[in-house]
């Protein structure tokens, strides 16, 4: 046994010197079926951006996003996220990358309006149990995920970018059509918890959408993990 930061004796795994054995986070988590991931299929359709009189994306019209259970005692932890372009609806593109509040501190209480994402597993195949997170995307057709209006006190911006014009059909030298972002490299882990989101919005300001298929990593902890 051992003691946490908070003084509570959990078992540990030792050498047979009794020196405790520890491993990253990551694989411990991983091991113990904490790891999800969710995206498309090979035979699913790119999702489709929002298309917008400007280039700015409309704060209530996301694309994918990825939301934390209502309870208390889940965290959730973005791990990585990738957006591959397929199309890049024939202009240059903007997108958006925030982190909200809990769902009950926003000024309108958080709510999206969307379908889960046709693929979701869990990291480790031998674990059964199925996330309490939503990963979500836009709803058939329009692949509009709907979002309750936001205020700029709701939401914390990661990332603002734009995809380089022409870079599907005429790649540039040393550009890529996948943009990725690895969230535990940059930093300390962001937390989702009580209904919190993280969303992605990407619109062009042209009659033609960007076409892309995502791919996300999360972690769903406690408070014990962590220490």
């Amino acid at each position: 046994m051992f003691k946490t930061n908070a003084s509570v004796p959990v078992p540990a795994r030792t050498t047979g010197n009794r020196d405790v054995i520890t491993a990253p986070n990551l694989m411990k988590w991983a091991a113990e079926g904490k790891i999800f991931e969710a995206g498309q299929g090979l035979q699913t359709a790119a999702v489709e951006s929002q298309t917008e009189a400007t280039l700015t994306p409309d704060d209530v019209k996301a694309s994918i996003a990825l939301v934390a259970p209502t309870d208390r005692d889940t965290l959730v932890i973005p791990i990585m996220l990738r957006i591959c372009t397929e199309v890049e609806g024939g202009s240059v593109a903007d997108h958006q990358l925030i982190f909200t509040k809990k769902s009950n501190e926003c000024v309108t209480d958080l709510a999206l309006s969307g379908r889960d994402m046709v693929s979701v597993q869990n990291m480790n195949k031998l674990k059964g149990h199925k996330p309490k997170s939503s990963a979500l995307y836009g709803v058939a057709t329009t692949f509009l995920l709907t979002v309750s209006a936001l205020v700029d006190a709701d939401n914390i911006m990661y990332d603002f970018s734009a995809l380089v014009d022409n870079n599907v059909s005429v790649p540039l030298t040393g550009s890529s059509q996948q943009i990725s972002w690895h969230f535990l490299s940059a930093g300390a882990p962001h937390i989702l918890q009580q209904g919190a989101a993280m969303i992605f919005y990407i619109s062009a300001d042209t009659g033609s959408d960007v076409l892309f298929h995502q791919y996300m990593q999360w972690a769903e902890v406690t408070e014990a993990d962590l220490v």
